[in-house]
């Protein structure tokens, strides 16, 4: 492991004093200069030469505002080699539309450049989980497609705090996080935010498709069903634990908005959807130790698996998995 938490990728040369703070501070920070003269192309290759598998923040000065945004572009569209962009530091008077749209962690250097990706460090490693390493370092690899790299390359950006729902009222989401809280409990330390992701996937229609008869659509649905959970709602985990198995056994209190079997199926569509949200997220595929996002690269060899069996894991596999397995026709 890493012994710098964050990485910098500076396009205007190294960041002085990052690293004078206190101790407590976050950091230190491994530092990457890169060229802004080499363009586009020519920082991907730069970025993955670096081999960075922590964290990374880009920071870029008030000439290179264009070329951050195409760097981002490229970079959440599945760049080989490329993983772990966390947020970007802009010396600009405004973050670029293009950089809100993908809604990356960014931050204005309005006083100090190095005491502005500090707190920007901060906030990203408070707000979600960390990928591990071993994990990063696949997904970067050639052995994971490009699309599936783009995907978990935005599904690993930190959710904002002060997201506000698209879908859902801000107390059906208060109620989801809630839900969520008791569904998927994530333990102690940095959580992904499932209730607003799945605000997010409601409003976009990327559900999967399917919904019990009688059902409405998932945006009326998730309202409808809130709203009735809203009116048996309690506080305290253990109330809130009773009050969820009432709703899975069809005998939750009779309401105006959904009937008592119509809430127990949209509860089993909910519980699903923000199980599935939460095993989505690459930290999540490490913490279950799936790799299977990992046989479907573009490098030159085969990117199946040569070693099936229990507690046995290929070379390129994270050695949490087991011990090194050996495949016929392969020699150690």
């Amino acid at each position: 492991m890493s012994d710098n938490p964050f990485a910098v990728v500076s396009l205007r040369g190294d960041v002085p004093q990052l690293d004078d703070a206190p101790e407590d501070a976050i950091g230190p920070f491994r530092q990457v200069a890169v060229d802004a003269a080499l363009g586009a192309d020519g920082l991907i290759e730069a970025i993955a030469d670096a081999e960075i598998t922590t964290p990374w923040i880009l920071v870029a000065g008030p000439d290179d505002q264009g070329l951050a945004e195409d760097l981002i572009d490229r970079i959440l569209d599945g760049a080989l080699g490329v993983f772990g962009l966390a947020g970007a530091v802009l010396d600009a008077a405004e973050i670029p539309e293009g950089i809100r749209a993908h809604e990356v962690p960014a931050a204005l250097a309005t006083d100090d450049l190095a005491a502005a990706v500090r707190r920007l460090a901060a906030d990203i490693a408070a707000w979600g989980p960390r990928v591990p390493e071993s994990w990063a370092r696949i997904i970067a690899s050639s052995r994971t497609d490009v699309a599936m790299r783009a995907t978990l390359s935005r599904r690993a950006l930190v959710d904002d705090p002060a997201y506000h729902p698209r879908a859902l009222t801000p107390e059906q989401l208060a109620l989801l996080r809630d839900v969520a809280r008791r569904i998927v409990p994530q333990g102690d330390g940095p959580a992904i935010d499932l209730a607003a992701r799945l605000d997010r996937m409601v409003e976009a229609g990327e559900s999967d498709g399917w919904r019990p008869t009688g059902m409405s659509t998932d945006v009326e649905a998730y309202r409808a069903g809130l709203d009735a959970l809203a009116a048996i709602w309690m506080r305290g985990p253990a109330a809130q634990d009773a009050v969820i198995r009432r709703v899975i056994d069809g005998d939750a209190p009779s309401g105006s908005v959904l009937t008592p079997d119509q809430l127990s199926l949209w509860f089993e569509d909910a519980r699903n959807d923000l199980a599935r949200v939460w095993l989505s997220h690459p930290a999540s595929l490490a913490r279950v130790g799936y790799t299977g996002f990992a046989t479907g690269g573009t490098g030159p060899e085969p990117a199946g698996y040569l070693v099936l069996a229990a507690g046995e894991r290929e070379e390129w596999e994270p050695e949490e998995l087991g011990r090194l397995g050996a495949a016929e026709g392969r020699t150690e």
